[in-house]
């Protein structure tokens, strides 16, 4: 991780990339920074409407808060931003907010926000394909499999939606498989019926609210548009226009395969792959690792000092699951929806 950041200098022309910083419009990196923050309101909008549709009313300074607390933990914590759902999970709990509608309310942020994403990625990889040859077809292996595996995610969390008895036994298998490898508690099966069931609760109050799909797309794009238009304007106060497709392309791969990696945020990968991308597409190097790094640093970094900020305000501490939780939940869920099994003696 620190490592890009050290040697990457080292391995360009570093005066020749000073330069192009003492060198940088530095209104436009002003301007960067004011995009990147309308994308973290996409982001913070994005999740507010699925919470709204989902029945949970909360103020946007809260959303706000729960936000940016949440990417500082993913920020600086590995494990593919599991430390910022966490932070999430507790903070909605806070609000007494059941867990299986918190289950819902994180998996579709990161769903609509990631599947536009996706969209665009397969787009770049046909486009990489069509433009190299089909030569290149073997290089891009790990892209098409990434999609193939998302596609078949999706497709087999549609079919589990539609058979919630099965949806029930694959939670309690994976619920049994986890504690058997801690060999302790960490899941407790009690539970999962009343998850499940607000699960579905959740889901088909999302499913089933007008527009609602059109609108969590369009503020995930938001996020996207934003955030790729930052990138953009960094090129610009360097001195540098780089082709939009180009730019695109670099932004999307390195995103969609750098967020995989093990470092906090893709840290350090995401890099690696949009400098190699646009040294490949003809940006000189000096200029590819500055723009690459100086957005990062607005993208990735800056937002943690406000994020650590609002975790004080959230103040996201573990709460103990409410032994009825479960039985409101069977009361409320749909009986045709549920398909819950029958109660153990």
């Amino acid at each position: 991780m620190l490592a890009l950041y050290l040697l990457l200098p080292r391995l360009v022309d570093t005066q020749e990339t000073l330069q192009y910083v003492s060198r940088a419009r530095y209104a436009l990196l002003v301007l960067a920074v004011l995009l990147e923050v309308a994308a973290l309101a996409g982001y913070a909008n994005l999740f507010r409407y699925i919470l709204r549709v989902l029945d949970i009313r909360m103020r946007l300074r809260e959303v706000w808060a729960i936000t940016l607390s949440g990417l500082a933990v993913s920020h600086i914590l590995s494990a593919g931003g599991v430390g910022g759902w966490v932070v999430t999970y507790n903070a909605l709990m806070k609000h007494k907010v059941p867990h299986g509608i918190i289950f819902v309310a994180i998996a579709a942020q990161q769903f609509f926000n990631y599947v536009v994403l996706w969209f665009f990625f397969a787009l770049a990889i046909l486009y990489l394909i069509l433009v190299r040859g089909s030569d290149s077809i073997f290089g891009y292996l790990v892209g098409i499999v990434l999609i193939v595996l998302i596609l078949w995610l999706t497709l087999y969390g549609v079919y589990l939606y539609n058979r919630p008895t099965r949806l029930r036994l694959r939670v309690t298998q994976v619920a049994h498989a986890v504690n058997r490898l801690w060999r302790r508690e960490v899941i407790r099966e009690r539970h999962v019926d009343g998850w499940i069931d607000n699960l579905l609760i959740g889901m088909r109050r999302m499913v089933r609210h007008r527009g609602s799909f059109r609108t969590t797309l369009m503020l995930a794009a938001v996020f996207w548009f934003f955030d790729a238009l930052c990138l953009w304007v960094t090129f610009q106060a360097f001195g540098y226009t780089v082709g939009l497709g180009h730019l695109l392309v670099a932004y999307v791969v390195a995103y969609s395969i750098g967020t995989l990696a093990p470092t906090p945020g893709g840290l350090g990968a995401i890099e690696g792959l949009m400098i190699a991308l646009f040294v490949s597409f003809g940006v000189p190097s000096a200029v590819a690792v500055a723009v690459v790094l100086v957005y990062r640093i607005i993208n990735f970094w800056l937002p943690i000092p406000p994020g650590f900020v609002a975790y004080a305000i959230v103040r996201p501490g573990r709460k103990p699951i409410p032994d009825g939780e479960w039985q409101a939940a069977a009361s409320e869920a749909p009986e045709g929806l549920s398909g819950r099994r029958p109660d153990r003696p």
